[in-house]
């Protein structure tokens, strides 16, 4: 009888467990092979990220004219907000204001904080609300124009945030991001365009003095990285500070009942408080559909605006819609200034290509050209 039956042969076993082992070295060369290419794809993604991040942030400043316009028209809502306030200045801020109880007793931090104290204890006379609001009106309007934007910037800060802490019961949220910005702005480029700073960079840059003198001047005295640097920094706390808004708003609204039902927007706009045109008021919310589509459309835009903003079509359809929604508020509402003050945030978002073709029409409509600095 054949003993081999059954058994297999011993060369054949042998080339099957060689077969075997080949058969996994190829595996674990393969497996290295695919995880060393994602490992060189993720350092070459994330170099990629980290050039761009850094040539960003350093080679040039950015929004140059988005935060032109923010000084601008910041400016003109911190102008029109004291000029409106100044026919009532006595009893909404001034020793007419005892009965908030603001004056002996603040709520604000900011009312007991030097230097802001400051405003406050100028407000227990007639003559020292009488003078803050005038100091206010002069440095905003120095503001606008963007004469010693930087110094200016200090006591416009100090007298507004002193202002509008002294009777927090006619504040708006607009003035809390106000001042937030502020801070932010202070370390921007914030009047390299339409400014009168500008004028005397340009005027004087062929002089050669001294750091201080051309610190006076408006000439460069830093590092360009570092301007840079700090410009762009600004410019994404902005940004940033803007979508926070935006977003948690927009969340908080789809908590609501009258936002879920679409009919929030329709009871503001009849009361005493805020229905400034009780005739605008009823021809805008006559029809229910027009009422639900502003409701739902405020909620969905708010809430979804920080992804927006990733695509040039989304923003460009994001910032119409929030701007015209801020407008709508400053007309039916009665609130301008906080309208105004929104909207001159959300600039910062339009991009400096757009601005400066902008500005070459304009010139262009006047009947002359102007060489116009390169976009980075």
């Amino acid at each position: 009888m054949n003993t081999s039956i059954g058994l297999k042969d011993p060369d054949e076993t042998q080339n099957i467990e060689e077969d075997s082992q080949t058969s996994v070295n190829s595996l674990l060369r393969a497996i290295s092979v695919f995880l060393a290419g994602i490992w060189r794809s993720t350092v070459h993604t994330v170099d990629r990220m980290v050039s761009f991040v850094e040539s960003w942030a350093l080679d040039a400043k950015h929004a140059l004219y988005g935060t032109a316009v923010v000084r601008i028209l910041l400016g003109v809502t911190l102008l029109g907000s004291a000029l409106s306030e100044f026919g009532t200045r006595n009893y909404t801020w001034g020793p007419g204001a005892a009965w908030t109880g603001q004056l002996q007793y603040p709520s604000s931090s900011f009312s007991t904080m030097w230097p802001f104290s400051l405003v406050r204890e100028a407000a227990r006379t007639e003559l020292g609300i009488t003078l803050v609001l005038l100091a206010l009106i002069v440095c905003s309007t120095l503001f606008i124009v963007g004469y010693r934007t930087r110094l200016v910037m200090i006591p416009l800060f100090v007298l507004w945030v002193g202002f509008v802490n002294i009777n927090l019961y006619v504040q708006n949220q607009s003035d809390n991001l106000t001042r937030i910005v502020f801070i932010a702005l202070l370390f921007s480029g914030i009047s390299e365009r339409w400014s009168l700073d500008a004028i005397r960079r340009s005027r004087t840059a062929h002089l050669r003095t001294g750091k201080l003198r051309s610190l006076w001047n408006f000439q460069p005295v830093l590092p360009s990285w570092m301007t840079n640097l700090a410009h762009n920094s600004a410019v994404v706390v902005i940004g940033v500070q803007i979508c926070f808004v935006y977003a948690s708003g927009g969340l908080f609204k789809a908590g609501g009942e009258p936002w879920q039902e679409g009919i929030a927007i329709y009871a503001p706009l009849h009361t005493m408080e805020f229905g400034t045109w009780p005739a605008l008021s009823n021809l805008v919310t006559f029809w229910g559909p027009v009422v639900a589509i502003g409701t739902i459309g405020t909620v969905l835009v708010q809430t979804a605006f920080p992804m927006m903003l990733l695509h040039r079509f989304t923003r460009v359809l994001a910032l119409i819609i929030i701007m015209g929604f801020h407008a709508a508020i400053g007309l039916l509402m009665g609130l301008p200034w906080f309208s105004l003050g929104m909207i001159a945030l959300d600039a910062i978002f339009i991009s400096d290509r757009t601005w400066s073709g902008l500005e070459q029409r304009w010139h262009r409509a006047r009947g002359r050209e102007v060489s116009t600095p390169s976009i980075a």
